[in-house]
């Protein structure tokens, strides 16, 4: 009964979390309608620059601005540009992309339209063969943001549902599911050839029906449809080869960051989700007879690991269009079918009261953490992420990506970087940012191009050297580096102040000190009520600085590289009067002042 009434329940849930977002560009949804638009006019999927100027024109229109679709290495020698990503998906979304412009609507409704009949097709297929709330708490995950988005991931999601549901009862329509999922993404591919060889063990006739055979030719097909294409095209099989894809053995921090890093990790943003699963295993592990007799659990494992080695490969792990989470920790949620499948068949009466309830609690809780509605979120820490950082900041070294940039907001990251307080710092060959007070840092961290990650510990920092992952790419900020002579007039002057009070306050800001500022590159000021301290990078021929100070205040201008004075400077004017005070030119330099009692 309980399975019979999901379906409704799910399309009633879709549909009010439709009604109550809105359309929105994340990531490559750019791409995917640009191949859409192009397919539904009845043209190819590679577009010609008229049609490139066109479309994007009509995105910008539609309010999908993004970065310039243009990309001169997808030229193919017709002179059509092809994307990074493959067709398949956006080829399905035609006929709705027709229904939309019909109706008038935004196209992304087409897209939208589309994940809802991929969703709703898997979602039937599973619940006929598990007990509900499996289905339920698969299905009703972080999967849901990307609902209304023209991007990949209900796809993916859906198709591999489907092929770990189809396991043991029909081998070859989880190798032909597993086919149009490497369409997008190849990785997928594997598992169709895991698949093949363990279908045995999963069905006795598995080698000898007619069917098995079809749907191993199907899934090759569908699976080389898409190097075979782009090496028709550009030359290459995948056309990440040429930007984002670079192969290698990752360590075990890059191959684990999907699961347990605090801001992208599958275990901080659907915890109960994972405790479900967790449960399920602790059910299974206790039954050493049931893992034996359980080949689609160790394939389902097999495909947990062969994912996590590939998503390491790209160089982008803090990725975009997200709300959170990693994209690719959505692929792991359908490998956990089989666990909680086997779990649900010999757990006691007793124990499925309790699946049922983390299964609802997980369920309600990802309705709320993964609404549509949600903008994407990848330069800002999670609040668990800051919570471990500012307490205790040893516990989690995170990728030099992820930290960088979460903590810079800028992509790619800044470096050398920190959390506000200072109390985790990302260093780049023993270099301060400038909001620190510099310490003295051993030997090895000071190498040069060397990154270390320094936690504030017992009052002072322990230091952790960073293995640099491959083709790490981040902005070095030049000049944002002081004085490492601990015996400079610089580093005396940065040690009277109160570090703990000072924050950042933007120029011109309501209680700034800092009105603004000419013929300087750029700033970066801290204050507090008693005390400013302001860098200024590269000032020309009459540059200067307009302040307005809360009573006289006293101090230097500094060369914080060199860390030797410049010039002292006293300010005696009436509170909160605008005094301009003129900047050397040629050099960056530090302004300190300190309240006169």
């Amino acid at each position: 009964m309980a399975s019979r009434r999901l379906l409704p329940a799910f399309g009633l849930l879709l549909l009010a979390l439709l009604a109550t977002s809105r359309p929105q560009r994340v990531g490559d949804a750019r791409e995917y309608l640009a191949m859409a638009m192009n397919l539904a006019r009845l043209g190819p999927p590679a577009l010609s620059p008229a049609e490139m100027a066109t479309t994007q024109a009509r995105l910008d229109r539609l309010h999908f601005t993004g970065l310039s679709l243009t990309t001169p290495a997808l030229r193919a020698p017709d002179g059509r540009q092809d994307f990074y990503h493959f067709w398949l998906y956006p080829a399905l979304a035609v006929p709705e992309i027709w229904l939309t412009s019909l109706a008038g609507l935004h196209p992304n409704y087409g897209f939208a339209a589309l994940n809802v009949l991929l969703f709703i097709g898997a979602l039937r297929v599973v619940s006929q063969r598990v007990a509900w709330w499996i289905a339920a708490v698969v299905f009703c995950g972080p999967v849901l943001w990307w609902i209304d988005k023209a991007h990949t991931e209900v796809f993916t999601v859906s198709l591999l549902a489907v092929a770990c549901v189809l396991l043991r009862e029909a081998p070859w329509w989880s190798m032909v599911c597993l086919g149009a999922a490497a369409t997008q993404n190849l990785p997928v591919a594997a598992l169709i050839a895991c698949v093949a060889v363990t279908a045995p063990l999963l069905r006795d006739d598995a080698w000898r029906d007619s069917r098995f055979w079809i749907g191993a030719s199907a899934a090759a097909a569908l699976a080389l449809l898409h190097p075979a294409y782009y090496l028709w095209r550009l030359g290459v099989p995948n056309p990440q080869m040429f930007a984002g894809v670079h192969p290698h053995v990752p360590a075990v921090a890059e191959m684990g960051a999907v699961l347990w890093d605090p801001n992208v990790g599958l275990l901080w943003h659907a915890p109960l989700f994972v405790l479900t699963v967790l449960a399920a295993a602790v059910t299974l592990a206790v039954r050493p007879r049931v893992r034996v007799r359980s080949p689609e659990i160790w394939l389902a494992l097999a495909g947990a690991g062969i994912f996590l080695f590939s998503v390491a490969q790209p160089r982008n792990f803090n990725h975009g269009s997200t709300p959170g989470i990693s994209r690719y920790a959505l692929w792991l949620i359908p490998l956990t079918i089989p666990i909680l499948q086997r779990a649900s068949g010999v757990a006691s009466a007793r124990s499925q009261r309790w699946f049922v309830l983390l299964a609802l609690a997980s369920c309600l809780s990802c309705t709320v953490a993964f609404h549509p509605r949600w903008p994407e979120r990848y330069l800002s820490p999670t609040r668990a992420a800051s919570i471990i950082w500012e307490r205790w900041p040893g516990l989690d070294n995170p990728l030099p990506e992820i930290f960088s940039e979460r903590v810079s907001g800028a992509e790619p990251g800044l470096l050398p970087a920190a959390t506000p307080g200072c109390t985790k710092v990302l260093m780049i060959g023993g270099q301060w940012p400038p909001h620190c007070y510099p310490e003295t840092v051993p030997a090895p961290c000071a190498t040069p191009e060397v990154l270390c990650y320094a936690n504030r510990h017992e009052g002072g920092y322990t230091f952790v050297p960073v293995v640099l992952p491959v083709a790490y790419v981040f902005d070095r900020q030049q000049g944002w580096v002081w004085s490492q002579d601990p015996g400079s007039a610089v580093r005396r002057a940065l040690t009277r102040l109160r570090w703990q009070d000072l924050r950042r306050v933007a120029p011109g800001a309501r209680s700034a000190m800092v009105v603004g500022f000419q013929d300087v590159s750029w700033t970066y000021g801290l204050q507090s009520d008693e005390e400013l301290l302001l860098y200024m990078a590269d000032p020309h021929q009459n540059a200067s600085v307009t302040l307005s100070l809360p009573g006289p205040m006293a101090g230097s201008l500094f060369d914080p590289e060199a860390g030797n004075e410049v010039q002292p400077v006293r300010i005696d004017a009436p509170p909160w009067t605008l005094t301009t005070l003129p900047v050397p030119p040629g050099r960056t330099v530090a302004l300190v002042l300190t309240r006169v009692r």
